[in-house]
């Protein structure tokens, strides 16, 4: 795994092949107020695509404009997903198993065009149609009381590492059929995976394959109502490995972002009176309050890039065949011929919000749009609901970004309350939660790999 670093906008000599001179390094030290500014100024020097540098000496193309995005998403006979098209790989100056995650390849449907992108996505498409919506939305609202009391009494928490970073992978661990300490476990090798620390984060990666590869052969052995159960059953005959790529893609698709989504809407009712104040007075609902965060602080900086397939033009910027392209849903949401004039006078929502980039578009959108939106708004809900007095615990200045030039979000987001007393376990059971379907926790793990790993991780004392 190549360690990822971020940058504050440098710019690097011109090396990159077909590139202009300017060319600006997405890796190095994040700028303490973000990559605003240099999306604009990218925009200012390049039109609607700019040269940037993924690596030292891996070169690629970032998308500014609105529409130059969305095409680029709507046309997959013009632009590939599958990384093995890219020229970097082709010509040997990129392993794609060691590059950066949105350019590597694996065997699922995120790396996969056409009748394979159709196979792939299928099984998943399907499986996510099984799912009792209302079952899962007292599922959700289960495990976000369970983590509101785990810090409900002290009156002070970190809503991303004691909440938000924690209630995504909690939902789609459920999902697959598992009891919540393997989402535990799973939540703490993805915070690895993310972290600073390259060792710990090559562990976490392998520590992360066996859960899937662990779950998958379970579930074959065992089978039950759940989405991995389901994508192996499926008729288009899916390989057990290949599952385990397709549940891969599932939370790395559903974690992060959701985390930032929660966690950028939080500091935004935190922050902003009059955002805060039309949603307490119900003129704002949840879910136009997410479009709002999805439009204006988007939890993705940049989406997972696509290979020019043939020559085009874009601006003044001649892409070739091979050359790779990064979706700039940041910059996008910034372009100045999509900002409709100021915000709704009424609510301070941004006029056109709906019409964000983050589920994406065409072929490979957001198969699980539904399911993120229900996860994210009942997290706001329910924080609204149970912390009282709730307030920053540090002057907004002092919020620390996570280092990614892809994801744009906090790494904490602390703030104190009135204390409360917990209302889920040990409280006789409400009609709402006696619904919910569980999976009774392991006093002893089997003895396959999901057990093993699980064994393990309870070594470790987490």
């Amino acid at each position: 795994m190549t360690t990822t670093r971020h940058d504050q906008g440098d710019t690097a000599p011109a090396s990159a092949r077909g590139c202009p001179g300017d060319v600006t390094r997405l890796y190095g030290t994040t700028p303490p107020g973000g990559r605003d500014a240099l999306w604009e100024r990218l925009r200012e020097q390049h039109g609607p695509v700019a040269p940037v540098e993924l690596e030292p000496g891996v070169h690629a193309w970032l998308l500014l404009d609105y529409q130059e995005n969305l095409t680029l998403l709507q046309q997959p006979h013009l632009f590939s997903r599958d990384t093995r098209h890219w020229r970097e790989a082709v010509e040997g100056r990129v392993d794609l198993a060691k590059t950066l995650p949105l350019m590597s390849w694996h065997p699922s449907a995120l790396y996969a065009d056409g009748a394979e992108h159709a196979r792939l996505r299928t099984p998943i498409m399907d499986a996510l149609a099984r799912v009792d919506m209302t079952e899962v939305a007292h599922t959700v609202r289960l495990l976000a009381d369970e983590r509101v009391d785990a810090f409900t009494a002290a009156g002070v928490a970190d809503l991303i590492g004691e909440y938000a970073g924690r209630l995504p992978v909690l939902v789609v661990n459920r999902l697959f059929g598992l009891p919540d300490s393997y989402g535990h476990m799973l939540g703490d090798l993805t915070t690895d995976v993310f972290g600073e620390d390259a060792a710990r984060a090559d562990d976490a990666i392998t520590r992360m394959q066996q859960y899937f590869a662990g779950l998958v052969a379970r579930k074959a052995d065992k089978p039950g109502p759940d989405l991995a159960t389901w994508m192996l059953e499926h008729p288009v005959g899916l390989a057990p490995d290949e599952v385990a790529y397709q549940a891969a893609l599932m939370v790395s698709a559903s974690h992060m972002p959701t985390t930032h989504l929660i966690g950028n809407t939080m500091r935004t009712l935190l922050t902003d009176d009059r955002i805060r104040s039309a949603h307490a007075d119900a003129r704002l609902s949840t879910h136009d309050l997410l479009d709002h965060v999805m439009w204006t602080d988007t939890p993705f900086q940049i989406l997972a890039g696509r290979i020019a397939l043939q020559d085009v033009r874009i601006g003044q910027a001649r892409i070739r065949a091979g050359d790779a392209l990064l979706v700039g849903i940041d910059a996008a949401h910034r372009d100045p011929a999509v900002r409709r004039g100021p915000a709704d006078p009424g609510t301070g929502a941004a006029v056109g919000s709906r019409a964000h980039l983050v589920f994406g578009a065409g072929p490979h959108s957001c198969p699980a749009r539904g399911l993120g939106r229900l996860v994210a708004s009942t997290a706001v809900d329910v924080l609204q609901e149970r912390l009282g007095g709730l307030r920053l615990a540090v002057p907004p200045e002092e919020l620390r970004l996570v280092p990614s030039a892809f994801l744009r979000g906090l790494r904490e987001l602390p703030v104190t309350f009135t204390p409360g007393s917990p209302v889920g376990r040990g409280s006789a059971p409400t009609r709402q939660t006696a619904r919910v379907p569980a999976v009774a926790e392991e006093e002893q793990p089997p003895e396959d790999l999901l057990g093993r790993l699980l064994s393990w991780w309870r070594g470790l004392g987490r």
